[in-house]
């Protein structure tokens, strides 16, 4: 037994690409059907505020560059000062324990020594201030030049551009739709099963997918089954995907999806066999050599079989094709 409900093709991978921050849109670089690329640029926004703030982060790096060049310089200056205020004051503390100057001389210069020594220390503080600003100042400008990043919108992934949503000159804000794309390498379809099936299908299992154009049925499978319930469609969705060898499908394609929910006893009829007149459906049963007409109650069509739900009883014949001439209570030639 099969349950067969009408489903939509999609790209598995599917994205509404939207923008992080607030600006005009310049140019939009593709149209809806186009193929693009990883990483293509697919639309701009004007930015001229933002490339201000990165020239200004720029300028402010350069400044803090040549800050630590002067720390350095100030840090080197310092420490030789310091060194020839320490081979100074290591000869005077030798004359004065030998008694050769006098106790206020050498305190003269060991105040000298210890205003060299922190000066090299402040020389120090500062070099390591300005390095700390020059950190401050990368991080300033890769922050502005993230921003500014933002003003381009690229593409996640190859695909193909499936809407438009803007057009130059309207105004882009955090979360406005501009773009969708779909990664058409990977496909799935997406269906909707009534909730008296619910029990039948489960997560793995096989389903078979009719596109029209395609000769053959696809085989997919069930990937994801969504557990809320649509309460206007008494339906919840399912989707399921399509083997990568799958011919290439255009997302939005109609499509019917087969579940097998189990078996039962059916009286079927080759569906050639039923014939419409208005609103009623018919067939042809073979008494001996005599041909019926019969009306049918039909349930569920599945080629080449058609369901019957009354009007048959089993083990009658029924003829296969009907030629246009036969009518009923014609007699017919039964070959075996």
């Amino acid at each position: 037994m099969t349950y067969v409900t009408s489903g939509t093709v999609r790209g598995k991978n599917t994205a509404v690409l939207t923008s992080k921050t607030t600006g005009y849109v310049r140019t939009v670089l593709v149209r809806p059907g186009d193929v693009v690329s990883a990483g293509q640029p697919l639309a701009e926004l004007e930015a001229n505020d933002l490339r201000a703030g990165v020239a200004r982060a720029r300028a402010g790096l350069d400044q803090a560059f040549e800050g630590r060049m002067e720390a350095e310089n100030a840090l080197a200056a310092a420490q030789a000062a310091a060194k020839v205020a320490g081979a100074t004051h290591g000869r005077m503390k030798q004359l004065l324990d030998e008694r050769a100057i006098p106790r206020q001389k050498y305190d003269e210069e060991e105040a000298r020594f210890q205003g060299a020594v922190a000066q090299e220390q402040i020389a120090r503080a500062r070099l390591r201030a300005v390095s700390s600003s020059i950190d401050e100042a990368k991080a300033g400008l890769a922050e502005t030049q993230a921003t500014l990043g933002y003003s381009r919108i690229v593409a996640p992934f190859a695909g193909r551009v499936l809407e438009r949503r803007v057009d130059p000159g309207a105004l882009a804000a955090p979360g406005t739709p501009l773009l969708v794309i779909a990664d058409e390498g990977l496909l799935r379809v997406e269906a909707p099963v009534e909730e008296s099936h619910a029990a039948a299908v489960k997560l793995g299992d096989e389903a078979s997918v009719e596109v029209e154009g395609l000769p053959s049925p696809l085989a997919g499978t069930v990937s994801e089954i969504v557990p809320s319930v649509d309460v206007a469609a008494r339906a919840f969705l399912v989707k399921i995907d399509l083997p990568r060898s799958a011919p290439a499908l255009r997302p939005g394609t109609f499509a019917r999806v087969g579940f097998a929910t189990g078996t039962e006893p059916r009286l079927v009829v080759p569906t050639t066999a039923v014939t419409s007149m208005g609103s009623l459906d018919r067939v042809f049963v073979v008494e001996g050599d005599v041909a019926h007409l019969r009306m049918i109650t039909q349930g569920d069509v599945q080629p080449p079989w058609t369901n019957v739900l009354s009007g048959l009883s089993p083990g009658e014949n029924v003829v296969a094709v009907a030629p246009a001439f036969l009518r009923d209570g014609s007699r017919v030639v039964v070959e075996r």
